[in-house]
């Protein structure tokens, strides 16, 4: 984690842009990890990011081990017809719902500090690219918008039970 700090901060020294891929929900992953993922990405403090949620497709290790544990609760629903990606493995202790929350929450907390904010506003300004800052945001904000809606859909819905998974 300290060699990632250091190349971010070697990179922004260098003028170089960094962007984050950060996963949520591969083995392991807790309510406490993803908590610490998220405060991580922010002292690394890049550009841009991108927060996506694990999924085990068929033929893959990630697939056996999630299928032999379990943990995959809809092996066909990776994605919502709008094309948002959507959580399809739960651990204990940690439901589909929650995963998609914490997406959210990852977003926001990383995109509205001030320092994030203020970075962006910054270029726009002084790249002369206010209309183009407009349509990103204007874009952004939309999609916030779904993503709260998919975390409270999620939530609403009643727990069914897991879907028989084909091998």
């Amino acid at each position: 984690m300290e060699r990632a700090r250091a190349f971010a901060k070697d990179c922004n020294d260098l003028g170089l842009t960094v962007h984050g891929d950060f996963v949520l929900g591969l083995p392991g992953e807790t309510k406490e990890s993803i908590r610490n993922t998220i405060n991580f990405a922010k002292t690394l403090d890049v550009e841009t990011i991108q927060v996506s949620i694990a999924h085990a497709f068929p033929g893959t290790e990630f697939y056996d081990y999630a299928k032999a544990n379990g943990f995959i609760k809809n092996a066909t629903a990776m994605s919502d017809e709008g094309g948002h990606q959507m959580a399809h493995i739960e651990y204990p202790g940690l439901p589909t719902d929650y995963v998609l929350e914490m997406v959210h929450r990852f977003y926001d907390e990383y995109y509205f500090r001030p320092r994030a904010a203020f970075r962006v506003v910054w270029k726009a300004f002084v790249n002369r690219d206010l209309p183009r800052l407009y349509v990103e945001a204007k874009a952004f904000l939309k999609l916030r918008a779904q993503r709260n809606q998919m975390v409270k859909t999620a939530r609403s819905k009643p727990a069914e039970p897991p879907a028989p998974v084909n091998a």
